[in-house]
């Protein structure tokens, strides 16, 4: 089992490992708009454990270059987590 802290919102979240982190939506208070990377609404800021997450697909990278994502920035409808702890924020 995997876990995320959403600095924002001051707490752990249990993922599955192998998850994408729109499991965060109703457990956060990340906004998931559209859940297909399109509008931007996840975008957040990978603070720790990067490196438990999946890289970003060549799809993730055109959306976060077209948003001018800051490195370090993913879209969180799209992220898959492989295992262990990340720490985000929004």
């Amino acid at each position: 089992m995997a876990r995320v802290y959403i600095v924002n919102d001051d707490k752990w979240i249990d993922v599955a490992d192998g998850a994408k982190l729109i499991a965060l939506q109703d457990k956060s208070s990340i906004l998931f708009a559209c859940g297909e990377g399109v509008c931007g609404s996840c975008l957040a800021t990978v603070k720790e454990g990067g490196e438990n997450l999946e890289d970003p697909t060549d799809y993730e990278k055109q959306m976060l270059q077209n948003f001018g994502a800051k490195p370090g920035q993913r879209l969180l409808c799209q992220v898959i987590i492989k295992k262990g702890d990340v720490k985000i924020e929004q």
